[in-house]
């Protein structure tokens, strides 16, 4: 919740120190997720928040923050098959674009980073019942996305990032009864189409 308040008082800082050229965006959030997160989830969808910040002639600092949800998998195990909850992270990113033409105008490239705080539920071992329980928790994992973008007209960005998340999560190793941490791939191919407020 604290992260959540930083960015907000960011955007509001930032939209009161800069000029009338800096932009707010809102955009709907398409995700299709990758590597281990592939395998647990499907399709994803929500939206964000951006404030950008023209610098120069062809450089745009950004940042970001929403919320994107990812519906569970069946997810079969020694012959059981279960439903996977659906999952729900927070991204709070900034960065850099650049535009080769004109600012605020046609194709650009960019990267971003920040983090991605997540809601999942882990298992536990629970020796006062001797079985294995599940419990929800927050993770926050550092991120990093390239991404390239066109702005259509003067008001539709449109942007294509492979967002990368860098997360130890638990698992329950059948073999040794226990709880490891394990590294996983927690990412996703994303699409955001925004509307930009204000003119160039």
């Amino acid at each position: 919740m604290k992260k959540i308040t930083l960015a907000l008082a960011t955007f509001a800082l930032a939209g009161g120190l800069v000029a009338q050229e800096n932009r707010f965006s809102l955009g709907v959030e398409l995700a299709v997720p990758v590597g281990d997160l592939g395998k647990a989830y499907s399709f994803g969808i929500g939206g964000t928040a951006g404030l950008e910040l023209p610098f120069g002639d062809h450089i745009g600092v950004l940042v970001q923050a929403g919320y994107i949800s990812f519906m569970g998998k069946d997810i079969t195990a020694y012959g059981v098959t279960v439903k996977n909850d659906a999952r729900g992270m927070i991204p709070i990113q900034g960065g850099l674009k650049y535009y080769f033409s004109d600012n605020q105008e046609g194709f650009y490239a960019g990267l971003l980073a920040g983090v991605h705080m997540s809601t999942v539920k882990v298992a536990y071992y629970d020796p006062s019942t001797l079985s294995l329980q599940s419990k929800t928790e927050t993770n926050t994992n550092f991120s990093l996305a390239p991404l390239v973008g066109f702005i259509i007209g003067e008001n539709l960005d449109i942007a294509l990032r492979y967002q990368l998340i860098f997360a130890k999560e638990p698992e329950y190793n059948a073999s040794t009864g226990a709880i490891e941490d394990k590294t996983v791939s927690n990412s996703y191919l994303g699409v955001r189409l925004a509307y930009m407020f204000g003119g160039r």
